[in-house]
């Protein structure tokens, strides 16, 4: 099994007449150009020189984003800026949020270190498929700096609320961070160093199989990490670089919410638009629903409740296009006669998911994207309104609305050792960059 320990996390210092929502950011890879602008412009010691810095066009192999970052890091820790904690400990860690759908909801976790390994039954398992691209950047930022900036996120097994239990009353004491993020997101923060409940709490974690939830190409980059040092003799339980930070939840957690990532279309070749309905109606059901262009909030909740409809039966999306002022609801044929356009090494488990008949079927068979090289023909965003209105105006092509994949259908998927295609799950909300670093 994984081992889970405490450490002596690094913050902003409590001390500073600065506000906390002027130093955080979302993490890394959500991060658009206009908002890292944004945060830059914020205050001169947001976390964003750290997690994503700038690049220059005179920038060079002594003096770039990784060397800069690791510069900053170092003069912060210097002036307290950053304070570390004496003593070690796990961070328990709050979000209170706002679901798409309205409802007001909280979910809670422990943040510590997980020793990185192989992914394996047992230890820590995955559930997506990873790039390079994303991978070579975080290790350059690991090398460079020997920090972690924000958490990956992965779920434990609790049904009986072991670890719950054993930190719930400190959620009833005054947080020692508490912040509401650009999308008010509140997010608070409580030490929790009692030697006797974090040993019990490692104790039980260690004796548990881990799923990443978010941040696989922060795993996959810290164990790349890990055996660079290896490869140099860097060896010793007591060197950091076997570890990497994460927020652990368990999977039973009322708070835990998966959102869909709805798929947007672009730069598709034009002979391709042409015939893509034809190829969808030999094997999909096409419905068209109305769409009030005066209100596209209103309709794109309609569409987002009539999918939700099937979301215990697969093949069923919503499909937006550009110059059709008018939705789309494709329902696989009860022939399933796509089916065997997907993989036939797929485990039916695997086969029958939205996000797989997606990937397989109508990206790859339908508009002939390369599933391993498509990233230029496909954007991501877990909001129904967003796909709706950029397709609308022509930012995109086309965008297909899917429902969100389930918790237990992704830690089958971890289980048969098997990874979804990329973007299948989208976990709200998304643990902020600054609240809490691990600096080695």
């Amino acid at each position: 099994m994984a081992e889970v320990i405490p450490f002596k996390m690094v913050h902003y210092n409590p001390d500073r007449s600065e506000d906390l929502s002027n130093l955080i950011t979302p993490p890394y890879d959500i991060i658009s150009p206009e908002q890292q602008e944004f945060f830059y412009n914020t205050c001169p010691d947001n976390i964003i020189r750290l997690v994503l810095g700038k690049q220059f066009a005179n920038d060079t192999a002594d003096n770039n984003r990784y060397t800069r970052a690791a510069s900053t890091l170092r003069k912060w820790m210097r002036d307290n800026v950053l304070v570390r904690r004496p003593k070690p400990g796990f961070t328990l860690y709050q979000m209170d949020f706002r679901e798409p759908e309205g409802e007001r909801r909280r979910l809670d976790g422990l943040v510590g270190l997980v020793e990185v390994g192989d992914y394996g039954v047992g230890k820590v398992l995955p559930h997506e498929k990873t790039y390079l691209g994303p991978k070579k950047d975080q290790l350059e930022l690991l090398r460079a700096c020997r920090a972690n900036f924000t958490p990956i996120h992965a779920m434990f097994d609790d049904h009986d609320e072991v670890v719950m239990k054993l930190y719930e009353s400190l959620l009833r004491t005054k947080p020692e961070q508490e912040v509401q993020d650009s999308d008010n997101i509140v997010h608070r923060t409580w030490n929790l160093s009692d030697e006797k409940t974090v040993k019990e709490i490692a104790e039980f974690l260690g004796n548990k199989s881990l799923f990443i939830a978010d941040g696989h190409h922060r795993y996959e980059t810290s164990l790349a990490y890990c055996n660079e040092m290896e490869n140099l003799n860097v060896s010793g339980a007591e060197h950091p670089h076997k570890y990497v930070m994460a927020y652990l939840t368990s999977m039973s957690h009322p708070g835990l919410t998966i959102l869909p990532a709805h798929r947007m279309l672009k730069n598709i070749d034009n002979s391709c638009m042409a015939e893509f309905s034809t190829r969808l109606r030999d094997h999909f059901d096409i419905h068209e629903m109305d769409c009030d262009l005066n209100d596209l909030e209103k309709s794109s909740h309609e569409l987002a409740l009539k999918l939700h409809q099937y979301l215990d039966v697969g093949g069923h999306f919503g499909m937006v296009v550009h110059g059709e002022n008018k939705f789309f609801l494709l329902s696989m044929k009860n022939d399933r006669s796509g089916q065997p356009l997907i993989a036939h090494d797929l485990p039916e488990a695997l086969a029958n998911l939205d996000v797989t008949i997606l990937r397989e079927f109508i990206l790859g068979h339908v508009f002939g994207l390369d599933k391993e090289n498509s990233e230029d023909h496909i954007e991501y965003t877990p909001s129904i309104f967003d796909a709706v209105n950029r397709t609308l105006r022509g930012d995109v092509q086309i965008s297909f609305i899917l429902n969100p994949t389930r918790v237990d259908q992704m830690r089958k998927a971890a289980e048969l050792g098997q990874k979804m295609p990329h973007k299948s799950t989208y976990f709200y909300p998304k643990i902020s960059s600054g609240l809490v670093l691990n600096v080695f």
